[in-house]
């Protein structure tokens, strides 16, 4: 293990579980790994396993594969499961889990193919906290995710936020692995309040490149590369990922508990531990992080402060729970704001909200019709409580150079925390970001929604950065119910010259007419029949005023650099039409296109509930174990690339049935060949122009990998 803290020494007594239950529900577990205890009855369970049952019900191509049958045998086909149980309890002398005096319960949740259900896992929960005291429970570790990332805490929405409450409410403790996304934020189910958010650090307490994390939702940090634990035939496997740094709370919340019972009396609020475990160590170069790297000995050390002022300790214990208790009440939330600004011109002007947003991402197309030069709303600086626009002109207007003074335009603007959101009327909106700097002339990139939209949804773009200050616009295609493609535009004069990384937020919602908070609202498109020429939407009866108007072209027919523009806007109708710019050329004519608009009768703050694109969907899948999926770059940078340093990913235990690695880029940019280190190991190498070839992974006991395989992913 890399945390050299196995267990609280008290003068001697060591504090190490005993006496208390950890659930993991996972893959399943070796039952029979010396690791886990003896098998004293001869049963064929390591005695150590209390408990143990498979609630996968995922029907099997072979019916008679045991490893996922909805019964009381849970024997892991994965690793993941034994591993996971490993870390937290292990007994072994050479790899000892944290708390190596506590029994084990698992539940296994995943079939034979690593695929599992939230309600198969709601099942596993429910059986928790009918045992919880039966048991002993103390944590229970969820080294799983949804494969999303928030940054804003998850209040509800999905089928097993009533467990986890109840288990709060119980004092015993979820804890979930925030997910290797390599993304700042968390998966669920750590994402939701009632559960520990875990993230992952090297060996030399810096946060590991794969894993997501949060400076507010990450609760604790724990090592997570490399590190060696059981494996599923009773050995042992060395593996990577958030899912390891997990249980290590998991395994340090069950010594909390019994040093808590021994010196307080009682057990730990999940307020409590949360407060105990922001004690621990600073991560390396993130010392504001609310999340700190896991302590055992500081943890045990504090509890007994704690127990100095047992009065005054159980005072604060009460008040906590009564705040958290509170935070649940209700099932809505603010997470959006509307407004109208009737005088932006090219000065940068500065918009303050009503209410603070956590993630906000802002819509704001199309623009008034009052000054006839080509242009766009350029936004920046978007905070909680404010965003700055201003209208950007093209450069050039019939090639020739120009001041970019604009007079006094009228614009709407809409809102959103980034998520899945259902609407007061039932209406569902998806709101995200994307890093790219993808160009119409060269590449597009492509938007995969969590939720799936019964019907083609509305789609609306803006570019939410300035990284580049030239002059851009986004442009959108192929919008399905799945997804759809998004690029940026820049003016015609230079529209094949590249542009600069930007974020573009993108929002979804589902077509038709509705009430939002009781404010009628209409979200449609007009086919494809839009031109340079003004066109009418006709509202008909809904709106008793002039609405506030949203826009984007949604088709990319025309390749012709263009925007699109509105006038008279009224409660009845507005014209629209698709402005070419003029940068290169006077000509404006365009072909037909398809206009995705969003026309709300509001103003000021709008609510929504959260919604869990899987709640609901009994053949739902998780993405995948944390540990499939090996992430050695994102969409916008390779990892382990520092040139000359030994600074490679280590692969162990790859299944070369379920598991993958994500590379950034193309397939061009690497290839594979012998590891320096070991004959029957397999480098990833990414290829350096002008300089030696990098090493930036090694998957350890394979020699087969082929890169054009379904085994890797280019991002």
């Amino acid at each position: 293990m890399a945390n050299s803290n196995v267990f609280f020494d008290r003068n001697g007594q060591r504090i190490d579980g005993t006496g208390y239950s950890v659930v993991v529900i996972d893959t399943g577990i070796d039952l029979d790994h010396p690791f886990f205890g003896p098998d004293h009855d001869g049963d064929g369970v390591a005695d150590r396993i209390v408990y143990h049952y498979d609630f996968a019900a995922t029907a099997l191509t072979n019916p008679s594969d045991v490893t996922s049958n909805d019964d009381n045998n849970a024997s892991d086909p994965n690793n993941h499961g034994s591993h996971v149980a490993s870390i937290a309890a292990s007994s072994n002398s050479t790899y000892p889990g944290i708390a190596p005096g506590a029994n084990i319960i698992a539940l296994k949740v995943f079939d034979n193919k690593s695929g599992a259900s939230f309600h198969d896992i709601e099942q596993a929960l429910q059986w928790v906290v009918d045992n919880s005291d039966t048991y002993n429970i103390a944590s229970v570790n969820m080294s799983i995710t949804n494969g999303g990332n928030y940054t804003v805490p998850w209040l509800i929405g999905n089928v097993i936020d009533d467990e986890l409450a109840i288990l709060t409410q119980n004092n015993i403790t979820v804890v979930a692995a925030a997910g290797n996304e390599a993304t700042v934020g968390v998966g669920y189910p750590a994402a939701s309040i009632n559960s520990l958010a875990v993230s992952a650090v090297n060996n030399n307490g810096t946060i590991a490149k794969f894993s997501q994390h949060h400076p507010d939702l990450t609760d604790a940090f724990a090592p997570g590369v490399s590190i060696t634990a059981a494996n599923r035939n009773g050995g042992t496997a060395t593996l990577s990922g958030s899912s390891m740094a997990a249980p290590q709370v998991a395994g340090a919340v069950a010594i909390a508990q019994q040093l808590a019972e021994q010196e307080l009396g009682r057990k730990l609020s999940l307020a409590e531990i949360r407060d105990l475990l922001s004690q621990g160590d600073d991560v390396v170069n993130q010392p504001d992080y609310t999340g700190k790297l896991l302590n055992v000995q500081k943890l045990g050390t504090a509890i007994l402060d704690m127990a100095a002022s047992q009065a005054s300790s159980e005072t604060t214990s009460n008040e906590e729970g009564g705040a958290l208790q509170g935070s649940l009440v209700g099932d809505t939330m603010t997470m959006a704001e509307i407004g109208q600004i009737t005088n932006l011109n090219h000065e940068s002007q500065t918009i303050l909200f009503e209410h603070n947003f956590e993630n906000p991402l802002i819509f704001a197309q199309p623009l008034s019709y009052n000054g006839s030069d080509p242009s766009t709303i350029r936004i920046t600086d978007i905070q909680g409580d404010r965003f700055s626009a201003q209208v950007q002109e093209t450069t050039l207007i019939n090639g020739q150079s120009h001041n970019g003074w604009h007079t006094t335009e009228t614009f709407s603007f809409l809102v959103v925390e980034e998520g899945v959101w259902e609407l007061s009327d039932g209406t569902i909106i998806e709101v995200g970001r994307i890093n790219t700097n993808a160009i119409t002339t060269e590449a597009w990139a492509t938007v995969n929604f969590e939720y799936d939209f019964a019907e083609t949804p509305v789609v609306l773009t803006q570019v939410q950065t300035d990284n580049d200050p030239t002059f851009v616009r986004t442009r959108q295609n192929n919008i399905t119910n799945h997804g759809f493609e998004v690029a940026l535009e820049e003016e015609e004069a230079y529209k094949s010259s590249g542009h600069g990384l930007e974020t573009i937020a993108w929002l979804a919602i589902s077509p038709g007419q509705g009430s939002w908070d009781g404010n009628d609202f209409m979200a449609g498109n007009t086919g494809d029949q839009v031109t340079h020429d003004w066109h009418t939407i006709d509202f008909g009866n809904i709106f008793d005023n002039a609405p506030k108007l949203l826009g984007n072209i949604a088709t990319f027919d025309g390749p012709d650099p263009a925007g699109l523009r509105y006038q008279n806007l009224t409660n009845g109708n507005v014209q629209i039409m698709i402005e070419e710019d003029t940068s290169q050329d006077s000509e404006t004519n365009h072909i037909t296109e398809n206009i995705t608009f969003l026309a709300i009768e509001a103003a000021g703050t709008l609510s929504g509930t959260r919604v869990d694109p899987l709640t609901g969907a009994s053949d739902s899948q998780l993405a995948s174990v944390n540990s499939d999926v090996f992430t050695l770059g994102n969409s916008m940078e390779s990892f382990y690339d520092n040139h000359g340093q030994e600074d490679y990913l280590e692969i162990a235990d790859f299944d070369v049935n379920h598991d993958r690695i994500q590379l950034h880029g193309s397939i061009a940019h690497y290839y594979l060949g012998a590891s320096p280190f070991a004959t029957n190991d397999q480098g990833i190498f990414l290829k350096v122009a002008g300089g030696e070839d990098e090493l930036i992974g090694i998957v350890k006991d394979n020699n087969n990998l082929n890169l054009t395989s379904d085994n890797f992913t280019f991002v």
